[in-house]
């Protein structure tokens, strides 16, 4: 009775969420950097940007976007990629949740959980845009999600899995790399997992990997993993960020010019070029502007925690970008009195994974910060927050219920 109530309590859901969806997506087009890299494909027939041979962003999204066209072969091919991830997110989220809720001791209230994340309306409007964002979500539930089922029990399926899930995020993602050995130094400090086990996965996913760094050597001159660190740190850190603007790129004060894609590619044999100059400008920033460096980097933490970024969900409104960052505010301190709260109790894995990500996404992200990859980690902090919550609600309740028998 209980499995018929849940199939249809989240049959009905995704019924409204596919509606919404639809809905939503009717608009979809390409915009930013996929419009170039889709309109390279046409062209040379490889992953390229602005008419090189680009490793700039891993390949997986925008062969997504390939694979779609050319099996769609209709102008709506657009909309159908949205829905399509907005289905994948759907049920990874529900992966998630599920997860969560195993170990619940009361697990009915997760359903509000879960339309809590998925009708999120930053999330909900993210999933139905060309964009990495609902693909990279749904690679990350999925993979705390098996995180967390690895630390409750390892057997050769969560193995597998793992690894498969982690390969689709570094092919999605270049701080997933990042990610992935955070999570494993976790799992092998609490002994969730024996290091021949680690070391299996991790060659799994160095062979598996070696064929695009190998490209990228050919085409680009770069043997790693992604060229962006280097072009994210230098839209953060020069003399003319600005702190409160998304509209930062890098700047060279040699040149005094900013550093636009299309400049940068005009004026340079291949990505490794580039690379390497705008590595040698954070060098220069660094060592003639160190005081500016560590107060430009206190402020990009503050404002990932704040979740505060002008111009950033594209709302007519500026009070509605207030007011999300206020929502946010709060919610961040809630989490942050939850996971502490927590680790007091009992300094368990469950407890101390959530802090390790959410220490992880202040630091990283303070290179360039935007704010809507906290979406990226929602689902998991959400979670948390709610299962502290309703533990706390059920306990209070049966001791209601006592004290009134």
């Amino acid at each position: 009775m209980k499995e018929k109530i849940f199939r249809y309590r989240y049959s009905l859901i995704f019924l409204v969420y596919c509606l919404a969806v639809y809905f939503l997506s009717k608009n979809a087009s390409l915009v930013f950097e996929w419009k170039v890299i889709m309109e390279d494909f046409s062209v040379y027939h490889d992953y390229y940007y602005l008419g090189k041979p680009s490793a700039y962003m891993p390949p997986l999204y925008p062969y997504y976007l390939l694979l779609i066209e050319s099996i769609v072969k209709t102008p709506k091919w657009v909309m159908i990629s949205c829905v399509l991830q907005s289905v994948i997110l759907f049920f990874s989220v529900l992966l998630l949740v599920v997860s969560f809720e195993e170990n619940a001791i009361k697990k009915n209230r997760y359903f509000f959980a879960f339309v809590g994340v998925i009708f999120f309306p930053p999330i909900l409007l993210g999933a139905t845009k060309i964009s990495s964002f609902a693909l990279t979500l749904s690679v990350f539930s999925i993979f705390f999600a098996l995180v967390l089922k690895l630390s409750q029990k390892v057997n050769v399926k969560n193995i597998i899995l793992i690894s498969i899930f982690s390969i689709a995020g570094l092919y999605l993602r270049f701080e997933f790399l990042f990610l992935m050995i955070s999570s494993a130094i976790m799992l092998i400090g609490y002994k969730k997992i024996k290091y021949y086990n680690l070391l299996l996965v991790f060659v799994f996913i160095f062979i598996t990997y070696l064929p695009w760094c190998i490209r990228n050597y050919e085409k680009t001159g770069v043997f790693h993993y992604s060229t962006s660190l280097n072009y994210n740190f230098a839209k953060g850190n020069n003399e003319k960020y600005d702190i409160f603007s998304s509209e930062n790129l890098p700047y060279d004060p040699a040149k005094k010019m900013i550093l636009t894609d299309e400049y940068l590619r005009q004026n340079f044999t291949d990505e490794k070029q580039i690379d390497q100059y705008l590595q040698q400008l954070n060098k220069n920033f660094i060592s003639e502007h160190p005081e500016q460096f560590i107060k430009n980097s206190l402020k990009k933490i503050g404002i990932n925690f704040l979740n505060y970024y002008p111009g950033n969900y594209n709302f007519p409104s500026v009070y509605i970008m207030y007011l999300y960052s206020v929502i946010l505010l709060v919610f961040n301190l809630l989490l942050i009195y939850t996971i502490i709260q927590k680790l007091r109790l009992r300094f368990t894995f469950d407890a101390a994974f959530p802090g390790v990500i959410f220490i992880f996404y202040l630091l990283f992200y303070s290179v360039a910060p935007l704010p809507r990859y906290f979406l990226l980690y929602f689902p998991l902090f959400f979670l948390f927050v709610f299962q502290n919550l309703n533990d706390k609600l059920y306990l209070y309740l049966l001791k209601l219920k006592k004290t009134n028998g």
